[in-house]
């Protein structure tokens, strides 16, 4: 997995991850088969848009950002917020574990190695506003340039999962 100084505290903080039951509609996203569209968008949870067949061939840079636009997932935690002590951890676990399950769901797929989760949890004064999202994209050459240096996100925790990372978290 690929860190930021900021998430490496929050792992190390974290301790083992928890096995609450995600809230609807994330479960439904996780258990889902993977949806393909006419461009080779990947997405978890069913089929990508269709705005995404329209999308001009713009090489793999632009489809890996299509696929992170599409693939953006909130992480539902409006039952953390009470407990601003507990909040970065739990709402760090649910997203990692989100990312996990929805990765190992994709196993079957042929790009299946090639997927990768970007974990991004809020870690500046707003971070019960901020949250955690979960983005999916397939690798095609390189990171996308906006996380091939994760040390310039000082306001977010960041991660880049891969399936082996999915493996060793969902089991």
């Amino acid at each position: 997995m690929i860190t930021n100084e900021a998430m490496d505290r929050l792992l190390i903080e974290r301790g083992p991850l928890g096995d609450d039951p995600l809230p609807e509609p994330l479960r439904g996203v996780a258990d889902a088969p993977w949806g393909r569209g006419p461009t080779g968008v990947l997405s978890p949870g069913g089929p990508p848009p269709d705005w995404t067949s329209e999308e001009p061939d713009t090489g793999p840079e632009g489809l890996m950002d299509t696929e992170l636009e599409v693939n953006d997932f909130r992480i539902d935690d409006e039952d953390l917020v009470e407990d601003p002590s507990s909040y970065l951890q739990a709402a760090l676990s649910r997203g990692l574990r989100f990312a996990a399950l929805c990765l190992r769901n994709a196993g079957a797929l042929p790009e299946a190695p090639d997927l990768r989760a970007v974990v991004a949890t809020a870690v500046d004064a707003d971070f019960l506003v901020s949250g955690t999202t979960v983005r999916f994209f397939l690798l095609r050459d390189a990171l996308p340039g906006r996380y091939q240096n994760l040390a310039r996100f000082t306001l977010e925790a960041m991660a880049v999962m891969d399936p082996k990372d999915a493996e060793r978290i969902a089991g």
